[in-house]
């Protein structure tokens, strides 16, 4: 069985719009606010969604609708998955964090992944628990 979800950064698309007109008025140029609403609109194609798929061997993350962002790990890599709350500071996108990486779009739920190089990876989530049990379901110890 697969698990797939896509969770979409409605929030995130909102903040990066107003802060494009924030700039945009404070500069008062409108090629600045269609520059900046190019810039934002590429921005959330690249990272306005965060797609997981589990399944018996892989685990797969990617932004966005094409994928050009993405990272494949072997289940077989994985020693264990836990539920975790990310500090607000983490923010949004790719980041380096003091536990590893974190890839999230939006909230500050998160499952991460021990690998056995003994590095972690972050997933942000809105269904922490359904991507656990799907983990779990793949072979992966909780």
């Amino acid at each position: 069985m697969t698990y797939r979800h896509t969770q979409v950064g409605y929030w995130m698309a909102a903040a990066m719009v107003g802060l494009a007109a924030v700039i945009a008025l404070r500069v008062q140029s409108f090629t600045i606010f269609g520059l900046m609403c190019l810039v934002t609109t590429l921005a959330a194609a690249l990272l306005g969604t965060l797609t997981v798929v589990v399944d018996d061997t892989a685990v797969l993350v990617r932004f966005g609708p094409v994928g050009l962002l993405r990272e494949r790990i072997a289940v077989a890599d994985v020693t264990h998955a836990r539920a975790v709350r990310n500090s607000p500071l983490y923010g949004w996108g790719m980041r380096y964090i003091p536990h590893g990486r974190l890839w999230n779009v939006w909230g500050l739920d998160a499952v991460e992944l021990q690998l056995r190089n003994g590095t972690r990876f972050r997933i942000g989530t809105d269904e922490p628990q359904a991507l656990l049990q799907a983990l779990r379901r793949a072979g992966v110890a909780a």
